[in-house]
């Protein structure tokens, strides 16, 4: 619904409903009656909060079954490390629903879509833009390769795979299996939570931040810790996102701990 979505995408930018009626020029009860599905916006309304959103309008009224793949949902899921039992428990979803939201036999209406997106602590729009992550692999992992000076035969010798299908990546002639990006991120010093953060554009990814945290991320305490995340290890990682989570549902007992 579209309503459900404009709400996803201000949350998503950590926006109250007042703010998002300054940015956008229209009144706050105007907006919560967009967002609980009591009004439709006109092209212009949904204009204006498309770009206060820093979104496109399309984006905003495209239908779930159009953009949201089973491989997707399964790629962010491995690079998190995560089992399907592992993201049901966390997402509180049946596993088997999940498998079949992976596999294509089903797909999550709107609220699933967000309690998945949470889960795998990324955003919405990650499942509901029709970006090629294909494109996005191949140019991450050209970049890194070239920027350490090494040849695609270079990689490949050290990767453990062929010099072909390093060329095939590149050029988006083929998708890596999650193995296979594993052992080329390990060859290049980084992880594959790294080329899979491509799907979403670096100005996208960070407009969907609250301004409270991307001050955060300018503290050098906060930095020292994303450094150190580079070196967990799938188990380790695993244990962080889960106390996250933890956290995040339980905040307000933890807080007056």
């Amino acid at each position: 619904m579209l309503g459900n979505r404009i709400r996803a995408f201000r949350l998503e930018r950590g926006l109250n409903l007042g703010q998002l009626a300054a940015a956008s020029g229209l009144s706050a009860s105007y907006l919560s009656t967009i967002e609980r599905g009591l009004k439709k916006p006109s092209i212009p309304v949904l204009k204006n909060i498309a770009d206060a959103l820093h979104v496109s309008s399309a984006l905003l009224v495209l239908d779930e079954d159009e953009t949201f793949t089973g491989e997707k949902l399964r790629f962010l899921r491995e690079g998190r490390g995560l089992s399907l039992e592992e993201l049901a428990e966390i997402s509180e979803l049946p596993a088997a629903l999940v498998e079949k939201f992976e596999a294509g036999e089903s797909r999550p209406d709107f609220e699933q879509l967000e309690q998945l997106a949470e889960a795998l602590n990324f955003t919405v729009s990650y499942f509901l833009e029709k970006g090629n992550y294909q494109t996005g692999i191949g140019v991450r992992l050209k970049q890194l390769r070239e920027g350490q000076g090494l040849t695609a035969a270079l990689l490949a010798d050290k990767a453990g795979v062929s010099s072909g299908l390093i060329s095939q990546i590149e050029n988006s002639y083929t998708i890596p299996s999650l193995d296979t990006l594993e052992r080329l991120a390990d060859s290049l010093g980084t992880t594959v939570h790294y080329f899979l953060l491509q799907y979403e554009e670096i100005e996208n990814l960070l407009s969907s931040l609250g301004p409270n945290l991307i001050e955060l991320l300018g503290d050098h305490k906060v930095q020292a810790i994303l450094r150190s995340i580079r070196d967990l290890n799938a188990a380790e990682l695993r244990y962080v996102l889960n106390y996250l989570q933890f956290f995040k549902r339980n905040r307000k007992y933890c807080q007056e701990k």
